[in-house]
């Protein structure tokens, strides 16, 4: 979480945030072929062919690659949604996570709101998300309007079992219990107990008034799929990184092996971006000084993941600092118009 912290701090990061309000974190799952199969690995001919491979669900934020797990190429990933945020050590702390319709389950905009973050899914399509909206009162009473609920929530249901539900709670947030044993809990009770209604009652409030404000509120929509295409830019470099050794795939004989090579591909990452963080970060501070914020402007606007000015290939000595990197050196080629 060093490295994490460490880009948090340089003058650019602030400027890759979308507004004072809150800081957006994105989710997404890379499937990676594993070179040796081991137990978590899982078939899949869409995206392994013939081979084995797992996904690794990574939490970003800013372009920072915060937290990363490897889970089975089979599993749903909104089962590990809320595990992968409540997990991040570093001292970037995401309040608004973004996915894809994999992030969406029966019960996770209710976690997120027990624990003070948003879930801000990118809709594929708006159309369906119509027959999720519930509404708090009769429906009758919304008659008139151009957009109908399709569906009553059942808030006497929630207060109700309001004990039941602070003690899940609290077992999640003493991390006693993951998420994904939570809703394999969930799923396992039948279909009329009254906590897991209550909680799927919650959820379904807790989506309903963030599919309004989505439909309402086109700035939100597009923070959501800006925020979506980060993570896909660094998925991006760590398929580059990953075939630097000839394949896309991951090496270990056991899963501890295989989440070690994951997470030196996270490290790998993150490096890259840091040191583009830092050029980008110095132009910053030069240009401020100099009270042009037209340039400002620009540089706001240069993503921190590329890698095109970089050789992964070749040896590297991490132990000699008599050389140091010559910043001033490289930034005295870079000028703007």
């Amino acid at each position: 979480m060093i490295g994490c912290n460490f880009i948090s701090e340089l003058s650019i990061f602030p400027y890759y945030s979308f507004g004072l309000e809150q800081l957006y974190g994105s989710v997404d799952g890379q499937h990676l072929e594993m070179g040796t199969p081991t137990l978590k690995a899982r078939h899949s001919k869409k995206h392994f062919s013939r081979g084995k491979g797992v996904a690794a669900y990574t939490l970003l934020a800013n372009h920072i690659a915060l937290q990363t797990e490897l889970i089975g190429s089979h599993e749903h990933e909104s089962n590990y949604l809320f595990d992968i945020c409540y997990n991040n050590t570093s001292n970037i702390m995401p309040t608004a996570i973004t996915g894809d319709m994999h992030s969406i389950n029966k019960a996770n905009f209710a976690i997120l709101h027990w624990f003070g973050m948003k879930l801000m899914p990118r809709f594929v399509s708006l159309q369906n998300q119509l027959k999720h909206l519930c509404c708090a009162d009769d429906i009758a009473n919304y008659e008139k309007f151009l957009i109908k609920p399709a569906g009553q929530i059942n808030r006497s249901l929630i207060e109700s079992d309001q004990a039941n539900i602070d003690q899940i709670i609290a077992t999640l947030g003493l991390k006693e219990m993951t998420q994904s044993t939570l809703i394999r809990k969930l799923c396992a009770l039948p279909a009329q107990n009254r906590t897991r209604k209550a909680i799927f009652e919650l959820d379904k409030l807790v989506r309903s008034i963030y599919t309004l404000k989505y439909l309402r509120d086109p700035q939100i929509e597009r923070d959501v799929h800006r925020s979506q295409n980060r993570i896909e830019s660094y998925h991006q470099l760590r398929s580059y990184t990953s075939q630097v050794s000839g394949k896309k795939q991951l090496i270990g004989r056991t899963d501890l092996e295989a989440a070690i090579t994951n997470q030196c591909g996270r490290l790998i990452a993150n490096v890259v971006i840091a040191y583009n963080s830092i050029i980008l970060s110095l132009l910053v501070d030069k240009y401020k000084a100099a009270g042009n914020e037209k340039v400002i402007a620009q540089l706001q606007k240069i993503s921190p993941v590329a890698w095109q000015h970089i050789h992964f290939l070749g040896h590297y000595d991490f132990k000699n600092n008599r050389n140091p990197i010559d910043f001033n050196a490289i930034l005295a080629r870079i000028t703007f118009d």
